[in-house]
């Protein structure tokens, strides 16, 4: 990929498009080495499938209110081109020992989260597809925020992402939806 040094694309704010902030309550989280995403042949940024390998699935979380957050960063450099940190946060409830464990073992996956407001292409983005979100911070006192971790996630340094994050989308959001739920089992 060559280094963009102009806009390429007009870029418009309307009233048609006002974004709605915030997350649904679903998120998938998957083990990236288990997966492979066909990217669109126009559009670098668009993966129209994910494809897991084997036996493998992308694990639901499920964030009830604001448990679950993402994001990216942009990482600027004079010599480097530009590129992005991505972030992923959850709070979860579970206390098992087996919760625990699944929490404290996660590295390298690959987040899809939707987002609120309109369920058209842009409403399902991904973060860490091509270096991963690794932990990189984790908080439990239990006197506070009652007594619910937060473990975050996110690409590690010097292995920044090429975009400031993807989109999933395949035909409309009934098929994207679905598809993303059939990585479930």
């Amino acid at each position: 990929m060559a280094c963009a040094t102009k806009i390429a694309a007009a870029i418009t704010n309307s009233c048609t498009n006002r974004p709605a902030g915030g997350l649904e309550v679903k998120m998938w989280a998957i083990n990236r080495a288990d997966a492979s995403f066909t990217m669109d042949g126009t559009t670098e940024t668009l993966c129209t499938a994910i494809t897991m390998s084997g036996a493998t699935v992308a694990y639901p979380i499920t964030a009830v209110r604001r448990e679950g957050n993402v994001g990216s960063d942009g990482v600027v450099s004079d010599i480097l081109p530009s590129a992005f940190k991505h972030y992923f946060s959850f709070q979860p409830y579970g206390r098992t020992g087996a919760d625990i464990k699944a929490m404290d073992d996660m590295t390298d996956i690959v987040i899809v989260a939707e987002l609120k407001g309109k369920k058209t292409q842009g409403c399902f983005q991904i973060f860490g597809l091509e270096t991963g979100l690794h932990p990189s911070g984790m908080s439990f006192r239990a006197n506070d925020n009652n007594g619910i971790p937060t473990y975050e996630f996110a690409t590690r340094d010097g292995e920044e992402e090429t975009h400031s994050r993807y989109v999933f989308w395949s035909t409309d959001y009934a098929t994207s939806l679905a598809a993303l739920v059939a990585l479930e089992t």
